[in-house]
């Protein structure tokens, strides 16, 4: 679920060159000195994965991981390009490889780490972490971020470089819209995402819709994912008393069950506390579904008025009020506008494109 979004855009910058993936982690599953290696075709990608046992120390720790994504990097033909998701480690490898083989390398970053309120929180802390990365960023041949606010809030910590944007990826062949009734009766409300609730914040969509209940009954929620805190978001909404009545859980949905309830979802809704630029909301946009969201992050670049309504963090009578004028007026939101505005921005060959052109603008020469 966490590297999904990577994978996204593997798939994308697959049509224009050959794609390889290399995924190490640590794994609590094996004791120290033991690995597992996967190697795996997904969409013509060749992704190899390394998993090995931690030892509790943190050099020790890094060398193994190390160690192991350069024997992935073994495993196959000298690359052209080192692409490299989510600083910090990964890039470490990378830039190795440059100072020693000439192998140039790019970053890309989705991570909301380097967002002020996280920095403030500690996110990125530490002396040799902010060496590191400043080093690994600097030499790096351009960094890529989802959004301009994460490119601002990198620059302001000092992490230099040539900075693109290049948003997450959505598949709108299966997200698509969904010709509807507008008078129907079963109008809900769809919350999908991994229930990280420090910055999810469902059970504030679960406090807004026990308020919006209280004056009308013509909607229902649906939350749709799993992750850590789902268990006491469930207790939650359980002792509201809505839970089973005005909202339900469906548990994680993949596939079409996915793709068809959020073409059926009268809005998408995010009340997050913190976010960089999440990929329901585009795949939201796709289906031409419109989206209440907190304007945090990201989100306001490209969640225009036309397609949803962007309130405070935290405001739960904004998103009260937002819900009920979604409710009342439907025909508020362009909905072929921003399915439109999803596959010129958000597609595969949108994204692959952005990717293939600044591989190039780089000086880089690849196949």
């Amino acid at each position: 679920m966490l590297g999904l979004f990577v994978q996204k855009h593997a798939v994308a910058v697959q049509a224009f060159h050959n794609v390889s993936v290399i995924y190490v982690t640590a794994d609590h599953r094996l004791r120290f000195g033991q690995t597992e290696t996967t190697r795996d075709n997904f969409n013509g990608i060749d992704e190899i994965r390394f998993y090995f046992g931690k030892s509790g120390n943190t050099i020790i720790d890094g060398w193994n991981y190390l160690k192991l994504y350069m024997r992935a990097l073994g495993m196959l033909s000298k690359p052209d390009l080192i692409h490299v998701h989510v600083l910090t480690r990964t890039a470490v490898p990378a830039f190795l490889m440059k100072v020693t083989k000439g192998i140039p390398y790019i970053i890309t970053e989705h991570w909301s780490r380097y967002l002020p309120a996280n920095v403030a929180a500690g996110a990125f802390s530490g002396k040799l972490r902010r060496v590191i990365t400043r080093l690994v960023v600097a030499h790096a041949e351009a960094v890529t971020t989802v959004t301009n606010n994460l490119a601002i809030s990198m620059k302001a910590l000092g992490l230099n470089n040539r900075y693109y944007i290049t948003p997450n990826v959505v598949d709108t062949s299966k997200f698509y819209p969904l010709e509807r009734d507008p008078l129907r009766n079963n109008k809900f409300f769809l919350h999908v995402s991994c229930f990280d609730e420090p910055a999810k914040n469902i059970k504030g969509i679960i406090d807004a819709t026990n308020a919006l209940a209280a004056k009308r009954t013509d909607f229902n929620l649906v939350i749709t994912g799993d992750g850590t805190d789902y268990k006491e978001v469930f207790e939650y909404a359980r002792r509201t008393g809505l839970e089973g009545n005005r909202i339900t859980f469906t548990g994680l949905l993949e596939g079409e069950k996915l793709t068809k309830i959020m073409r059926e979802a009268e809005a998408f809704i995010m009340f997050s506390n913190y976010e960089n630029l999440p990929c329901t909301i585009l795949e939201s946009m796709a289906s031409g579904v419109p989206v209440i969201s907190t304007d945090v992050g990201g989100i306001s670049e490209h969640l225009h008025t036309e397609f949803g309504l962007l309130i405070a963090a935290g405001d739960k009578q904004a998103m009260v009020t937002s819900m009920s004028a979604v409710l009342d007026n439907p025909s508020e939101f362009d909905h072929k506008k921003m399915r439109e505005y999803a596959i010129d921005h958000f597609s595969n060959n949108a994204v692959g494109t952005m990717f293939n052109e600044i591989y190039f603008q780089s000086g880089l020469t690849v196949n």
